[in-house]
């Protein structure tokens, strides 16, 4: 059994594991808990001196959790160590629960902008990001292992992860940061427009005023939550433009003293998260808005997760270019920032070439 097939192990089975690679990393990682219960947690200060991996939710509610896996198993794809502890871990049945996803067809999206851009007319809030889904219907479960390695070859300076939870399984290859941990310092980002890559794309003079604005407004977004929490950030570098696969974004990095946010991690969190790249501004008028207004359920869509204290370090990731898997179907999430000036044709094209960056893998396979 190699690593890849000890990762299909835990599909089948059924276990609760998380399977990551690091941006612009060479090496995987698996980690498995032992026990078959899902740890639910909430999301304190206290919670970063553990070890694990950590999912978030777009927003906590009755049916969405978050989760903390045990890493009580641990392999490397580099390390070539035997798995039988994982062969000993009895197979979990996965709760039966009926998940029901509606998509929006092309007509109703831009209905959608449209009420958007009026609520924004009207003061109600500057933006609100709106999601939809794509489903693609087959069974995926035994090809899951190809798609993961597939997008950790594509996506180089993406963080890729596929992790289950009893009735949730989920794959992503994301290239948003939310908070991550370097050294002495914290790193966290500003990431909003989309275009297709070209190397016309790559002047920022040649991006227009709404991609520029709605960056801007995720920029001012981190500042203020810095702001409230007194946390004065070294370094601000941007706006720039990052690639990521077949897309490229406008982009601003903050770097700040670990040291200043030692005990309130917690709380910085609390205050990036959803940052206005994924629901809007302000944070709650924009969120309540896109609550009633979308049809589905975002679930970990557009949350956060990633390794907290595995590597000495905590790498937080925004949940984007991501599905969850489900017995006979994939559900692929997508969005875009409306703005005033956004144009809702122009919005509906980007959350098509967002859907790209898996079915392009998905199609592979």
């Amino acid at each position: 059994m190699n690593f890849f097939d000890a990762l299909q192990h835990c599909i089948n089975n059924n276990l609760i594991f998380a399977a990551y690679r690091l941006p612009h990393s060479d090496s995987v990682r698996l980690i498995v808990q032992k026990s078959p219960i899902a740890k639910r947690v909430d999301i304190t200060s206290k919670l970063f001196s553990r070890k694990g991996f950590l999912i978030s939710p777009f927003t906590e509610n009755e049916h969405n959790h978050s989760y903390f896996i045990s890493p009580d198993l641990n392999y490397i794809s580099t390390d070539y160590s035997g798995f039988s502890d994982l062969l000993k871990l009895e197979a979990l049945t996965s709760p039966k629960t009926e998940i029901t996803h509606d998509t929006v067809s092309k007509k109703q999206f831009l209905k959608q902008v449209e009420t958007i851009k009026e609520a924004i007319s009207q003061k109600k809030f500057q933006k609100a990001v709106i999601s939809r889904v794509k489903i693609v219907k087959k069974n995926y479960r035994q090809k899951l292992t190809d798609i993961f390695q597939l997008l950790i070859n594509s996506y180089s300076n993406a963080f890729v992860y596929l992790f289950n939870i009893p009735g949730h399984l989920w794959m992503g290859a994301t290239p948003e940061p939310l908070l991550c941990s370097h050294l002495n310092e914290l790193v966290t980002v500003s990431l909003a427009g989309t275009q297709k890559f070209s190397n016309e794309n790559l002047n920022l003079h040649n991006w227009s005023n709404k991609e520029k604005n709605e960056q801007q407004l995720v920029t001012l977004f981190i500042e203020k939550a810095f702001e409230k929490l007194k946390i004065p950030y070294l370094q601000k570098n941007g706006p720039y433009t990052k690639k990521a696969g077949n897309l490229i974004h406008l982009r601003t990095d903050f770097s700040f003293n670990f040291h200043e946010v030692n005990g309130h991690l917690g709380k910085l969190i609390k205050e990036l998260h959803p940052t206005s790249a994924v629901c809007g501004l302000p944070k709650k008028a924009s969120m309540a808005f896109i609550n009633n207004l979308e049809t589905h359920n975002r679930s970990y869509y557009s949350g956060f997760l990633g390794p907290v204290n595995l590597d000495e370090r905590v790498l937080l990731f925004v949940n984007l270019r991501c599905m969850q898997v489900l017995p006979q179907k994939l559900i692929l999430h997508v969005g875009a920032g409306i703005t005033a000036e956004s144009i809702p044709e122009e919005e509906w094209a980007e959350t098509e070439i967002k859907g790209e960056t898996l079915l392009s893998v998905i199609h592979k396979v």
